[in-house]
């Protein structure tokens, strides 16, 4: 559910931007800057599904091969071909991109590697795969620490990347892509990698304490929200309060929504890789054809909503027709090529407790 919120933030800011530079409103509807922090919430899901999901691999040979494996077969496909589609694109219309990426950037946005456009920015072709970036980096540093115990590993990462943005301060700043790759930002997983010790320890929080995180996270987005450019460490004013939330939530016993509301978002929450990377393009497509529907500038947030609407359906036609299956698909084939698709028990199915036994990765 978590990540049905963070990806409908992203998406919800980008609607806006296109209302603003596109169709020229600026004033249309309040600015939704802060919403963008969906995506620090996903880096701290992240830290915490990757240790809570790895539980059966932890400290074995083949650890760091089977990890890594899954997770290519998990985020490139979809990655490739929203990229691609994005390239064919260019290529067909005969747009000018040299402006805008080089043919260097072009292969390096292909290989999840950090490299600078003409104008500087550290972005890829689909210029939303700069979190991939991260996340890839943070996928190779965890497939060589699982080799390692739960709790070492996750020590011997978070002593790792504390160092990295140190030392990063410190030189201030180390050439591209090691900067990159050093920002602060890299801290959210590492949150997340904490609370998933945490709730593997079994820690629980009392309810009023667990409200009480997730209320003091979502004042931290409402209090550094709109000044996000003028705080030099994203990580304090957004990975915080994220990491606040996702606290309340997974140790607090079961605050989940129930019913209709809590199946939506559970349900939009397995899409909500394809939302991420497929809403750009929903959301163009939906400003070239709602104007028949709706004067965007006489109902901008009517507009806006349908963008959103849009931008959701495409997601879940994506996940069903094509994440899922294809997802499946090869992470069948890894299993098949191992000779074994289950792994060893964990320690929480040897101790007979299989509602703490973790998804695979």
């Amino acid at each position: 559910m978590l990540r049905a919120l963070a990806a409908l933030g992203v998406a919800a800011h980008h609607a806006q931007l296109e209302l603003w530079w596109r169709l020229g409103l600026r004033d249309a509807v309040p600015d939704l800057t802060c919403a963008a922090a969906g995506v620090d919430l996903f880096f701290v899901i992240s830290g915490f599904v990757m240790v809570y999901s790895s539980e059966p691999l932890f400290g074995r040979r083949d650890a760091a091969r089977v990890f890594f494996a899954r997770r290519l077969a998990r985020i490139v496909p979809l990655y490739w071909v929203t990229s691609g589609t994005l390239l064919a694109f260019l290529v067909v219309t005969g747009i000018d991109w040299t402006p805008y990426i080089s043919r260097a950037g072009m292969v390096a946005s292909f290989l999840f590697l950090p490299y600078p456009r003409p104008d500087g920015s550290m972005l890829p072709l689909h210029a939303l795969g700069w979190t991939l970036n991260y996340e890839m980096f943070f996928y190779a540093v965890f497939a060589v620490a699982i080799l390692l115990s739960r709790r070492a590993a996750v020590i011997a990462i978070i002593a790792f990347f504390a160092a990295i943005v140190v030392l990063n301060r410190w030189l201030g700043p180390l050439p591209q892509p090691l900067a990159f790759w050093c920002d602060p930002l890299i801290l959210e997983f590492c949150f997340g990698m904490l609370i998933a010790l945490a709730y593997r320890a079994g820690l629980m929080l009392p309810r009023l304490a667990a409200w009480a995180l997730i209320a003091a996270g979502i004042v931290g987005y409402g209090a550094f929200g709109l000044s996000i450019a003028n705080v030099p460490w994203r990580v304090l004013v957004w990975g915080l309060p994220a990491a606040a939330v996702v606290s309340g939530l997974t140790l607090g016993g079961n605050l989940a929504p129930r019913g209709i509301a809590g199946r939506a978002l559970a349900a939009l929450g397995d899409a909500s890789y394809s939302l991420y990377l497929v809403h750009p393009f929903a959301i163009s497509a939906a400003r070239r054809f709602l104007p028949v529907l709706v004067d965007p500038r006489a109902m901008p947030w009517l507009d806006m909503l349908l963008f959103l609407l849009v931008a959701t359906a495409a997601a879940v036609a994506t996940y069903r027709l094509f994440e899922r299956p294809v997802t499946k698909m090869l992470q069948n084939g890894i299993a098949g090529v191992r000779g074994h698709a289950r792994p060893e028990p964990s320690q929480a199915a040897r101790e007979g407790d299989p509602a703490r036994v973790p998804a695979q990765p």
